[in-house]
């Protein structure tokens, strides 16, 4: 398991370089998809209540120091990020569609109420999404859509990242 949350969260920090130096050219209306969010939701998916949000957690830690925001914001989001994708850990078959783009509509969702919460909590120090506001919404569509190529690239890694239970 801890050569799954190594690679893991090595692999979540590369898509958070990747997306803040080269995403800005897909954005759409602004927005750019959130690559490691994927990632994330597909690795908690994976290996279950433990690796993903361990890995959602080291990496938010590392997204931390690489942001302007503040210390702890990015940990706490991809920890609840990942604490909800791995208690759907072995409940569903993910299969080449629907399942991805469920999962990553839902996910942006997610992290959308996750920041919200810390933003109840700390007020205006903290970024929050307004579910009023179309940028969520385009985000969350942009996701879903990114999902299953993501998920479908991610499949051969699965050796590498997933816990030793969920291998075989």
């Amino acid at each position: 398991m801890i050569r799954s949350v190594v690679l893991s969260t090595m692999l979540l920090v590369a898509c958070a370089l990747a997306q803040s130096a080269w995403f800005g050219g897909i954005a759409v209306l602004g927005v750019t998809p959130d690559l490691g969010l994927i990632v994330l939701i597909w690795l908690s998916y994976m290996n279950g209540l433990v690796a993903g949000p361990i890995s959602g957690f080291l990496s938010g830690f590392a997204e931390d120091f690489l942001s302007a925001s503040p210390l702890g914001f990015h940990a706490f989001i991809k920890t609840a990020v990942a604490a909800a994708a791995s208690l759907l850990h072995g409940s569903f078959y993910i299969d080449k569609l629907l399942l991805p783009v469920i999962l990553g509509f839902a996910g942006t969702i997610a992290k959308a109420l996750a920041a919200g919460a810390l933003f109840l909590l700390f007020g205006s120090k903290v970024h929050a999404y307004s579910l009023v506001e179309r940028t969520i919404w385009i985000e969350a569509a942009y996701n879903g859509l990114l999902a299953p190529l993501a998920f479908l690239l991610l499949g051969p890694l699965r050796r590498l990242l997933a816990t030793e239970r969920r291998r075989g």
